[in-house]
């Protein structure tokens, strides 16, 4: 007999150094995109190296996410963690102050793991191609 969605994922939740990660419905990953839109100018600039064309929406693939989280930690680490917090669904003082950097990243690799992330963004990346030629924007 086969097993349900919820079965099947219930069966992949996992507790890493004290936090419970499960597979997120869609409405926790725009929740925490909303703590993104708080970002200092200052942050922005590191981010794109003062490219002057520069589009936060470009970050979107789990290379440049994983090259996000990083300087999320070197420079802007209050965000960081409201961010993680909202996406992981863990209190943000677990986060902050309970774990070490590298507990922390150990989480989001399996956190990414089990939500099938880079499997998303690989497939996404050419239907984000096709809507933004679609709205006017080329190359």
């Amino acid at each position: 007999m086969s097993k349900s969605n919820e079965s099947k994922s219930l069966n992949n939740n996992v507790i890493m150094h004290g936090v419970e990660l499960k597979k997120m419905p869609c409405g926790k990953y725009f929740e925490a995109l909303q703590t993104l839109k708080n970002l200092p100018e200052d942050f922005i600039k590191e981010l794109s190296d003062n490219e002057q064309d520069f589009k936060l929406s470009s970050m979107l693939t789990i290379d440049n996410i994983a090259n996000l989280i990083t300087k999320l930690m070197i420079i802007a680490p209050k965000f960081l963690f409201s961010f993680l917090s909202k996406i992981l669904d863990v209190d943000e003082d677990i986060l902050e102050n309970k774990l070490t950097p590298l507990e922390l990243l150990e989480i989001v690799k399996k956190f990414i793991e089990i939500n099938e992330l880079e499997s998303f963004f690989a497939q996404m990346k050419p239907i984000t191609k096709k809507i933004m030629n679609l709205i006017g924007f080329k190359g």
